[in-house]
């Protein structure tokens, strides 16, 4: 489902963004935020691996971004970030399992939007689960938000997987459940698949690095 009224929370604690990779070309993406000055993402958005084009691959140049978006409204702005995070087992490694990211802002524009809370939880708990998600389509009207939500399929020690639609474009959103009506990310949106999308879980390690990040 569409969301419009992006304005309030928690819709405006997600993020369209849109990248310039080394080359210069162009890409869209989405991401979340987790503290004042600290978004959310995938790996591959923040560092391009594995394109196969000339002078692509690497760390991005700059990433724009505009929390609670709807088509050409803007009602936070927007700020350019050129601070990224991974790990290794992404960037070097190129591994699915290792697939996430954070883009560290220049302001604490997190402060006005609020942010979603995170944690690590066990396989019995995720599969019993709803998963949330909403991002920015790269098949829908440019710069719109999305919404959609189904249980949880399966997990495994490094993803977790659903059946819950998404599109190009909606790499780094949060896939999070609704607890005591707080919001809580358990995994971040990276692949399509034939059967089932997936996130990368999670889990105690990528907590960790949320933490550190998110300070």
């Amino acid at each position: 489902m569409q969301i419009t009224n992006t304005a309030i929370y928690p819709w405006r604690a997600h993020c369209s963004l849109l990248i310039t990779a080394a080359d210069n070309s162009k890409w869209i993406g989405t991401g979340w935020f987790i503290g004042p000055h600290t978004v959310m993402t995938a790996g591959h958005v923040v560092y391009i691996k594995n394109s196969g084009v000339a002078g692509r691959d690497g760390w991005v140049k700059n990433i724009l971004v505009m929390p609670g978006r709807n088509g050409s409204s803007l009602p936070y702005g927007s700020v350019t970030s050129t601070t990224f995070r991974s790990v290794t087992g992404w960037t070097q490694d190129g591994s699915q399992y290792y697939d996430y990211g954070a883009i560290i802002l220049p302001t604490n524009l997190g402060n006005t939007t609020g942010w979603f809370g995170f944690g690590v939880y066990s396989d019995s708990d995720l599969v019993s689960s709803v998963g949330n998600i909403a991002g920015y389509p790269g098949d829908k009207p440019t710069g719109t938000l999305w919404y959609d939500y189904h249980k949880i399929a399966s997990v495994n020690t490094r993803k977790v997987y659903y059946d819950i639609d998404t599109y190009g474009g909606q790499s780094g959103s949060s896939v999070y459940r609704i607890t005591n009506s707080g919001r809580y990310g358990i995994a971040i949106h990276a692949y399509g698949g034939a059967t089932t999308n997936s996130g990368t879980r999670i889990v105690t390690p990528v907590y960790n690095n949320m933490v550190t990040w998110k300070a």
